[in-house]
């Protein structure tokens, strides 16, 4: 099914195969470049306009786990299954500085005026300052980190792991919301006004706070399909859409909501949806599924949706550039699209 009200949004006439799975990316600040992670040990710069490899080497001995462009535009850090965080430069690709943890680095993100780099590491949560120095330290996981991402205005952090969610402020060694809960989250989302957390699980259910969390329990959804891995935010802090089935789940969140509502499902792919990203200023939502799929839709005014790519394996991640412009899309066979 198809929707006039959906932007007509055309992908590039050929895909680029970057040769292994694509495990991660990140945009330059100026929506010109995107660098991605591959699961050989690569990072890979191409070029939005013209869908062109600029740049790649050889970051990891093993596979490349994460890639985080720097807001300031000079540096891209990566981290991998070898245990190393390297910092880049974006100009020519040459090592600046590494530093090797325990185990593997499966999360980096920039603060988001980049002034801080944080990582983790199994249940280790750290945070670099531009010289490579732990500038904070937080060991009060139990169990290993499966989603981290800094709070939107940067002064502090989230963590998903087995049984909880912390919210913690830089420099403090307890979590200001210690949400704890017998469930195995995998994945963790903050809406774009700090108000508002979801986090999936492998149990096929989403689980929501309204923050301060003050309530004696947290809103469950269930009836999922399977484990729920992808969870975004619209920009107006309005709609938590979800996947875990080949069904996109949106959910309402303003006023009273989600409590008694029931959310709009949409349906395009035919099997699990595991990408999903609204636009940072518009409405657009992309979704990328387990068969290759790449719909776009506009939840806000309607449920149904457009086919925008066709890729043939597993949509591994998705993103879109800082302008909006883009839509870049990669899958576990080494595919590269990118749809403007």
């Amino acid at each position: 099914m198809s929707d006039p009200h959906v932007p007509p949004v055309l992908p590039n006439p050929s895909p680029v195969n970057l040769g292994d799975h694509v495990r991660h990316v990140s945009w330059s600040p100026d929506s010109r470049r995107v660098a991605i992670a591959l699961g050989n040990g690569e990072v890979v710069v191409v070029y939005a306009k013209e869908a062109a490899v600029v740049q790649r080497w050889q970051a990891h001995k093993l596979a490349a786990l994460t890639v985080a462009w720097a807001p300031r535009g000079e540096t891209i850090a990566s981290s991998g299954e070898d245990g190393f965080l390297r910092l880049w430069s974006a100009k020519d690709g040459s090592l600046l500085r590494e530093v090797r943890e325990k185990g593997w680095i499966e999360h980096l993100a920039w603060q988001p005026d980049g002034e801080l780099l944080a990582s983790a590491a199994g249940r280790s949560l750290k945070v670099w300052n531009s010289q490579g120095a732990v500038s904070f330290e937080y060991n009060q996981h139990e169990s290993t980190i499966a989603a981290m991402l800094w709070r939107p205005d940067g002064k502090g952090l989230g963590t998903a792991c087995f049984g909880r969610v912390q919210l913690i402020r830089l420099g403090e060694t307890k979590p200001y919301e210690d949400l704890k809960l017998k469930t195995s989250h995998i994945s963790l989302a903050w809406s774009p006004n700090g108000r508002h957390v979801a986090a999936g699980s492998q149990e096929n259910t989403v689980t929501y706070w309204k923050l301060p969390f003050r309530d004696k329990e947290p809103l469950h959804m269930s009836g999922y399909a399977s484990k729920v891995r992808a969870l975004a935010w619209d920009r107006e802090s309005r709609f938590m859409a979800t996947g875990g089935g080949p069904m996109l789940t949106v959910w309402d969140v303003s006023g009273p909501g989600p409590a008694g509502r029931t959310p709009l499902q949409l349906k395009g792919h035919s099997q699990r949806v595991t990408q999903l990203g609204f636009q940072h200023q518009g409405d657009t939502l992309a979704s990328g599924a387990l068969d290759g799929s790449v719909w776009l839709w506009l939840p806000a005014r309607s449920s149904g949706g457009m086919p925008a790519a066709e890729l043939g394996s597993e949509v591994s991640v998705l993103s879109w550039s800082p302008d909006d412009r883009w839509l870049v899309v990669g899958t576990a066979g080494g595919l590269l699209q990118i749809i403007g």
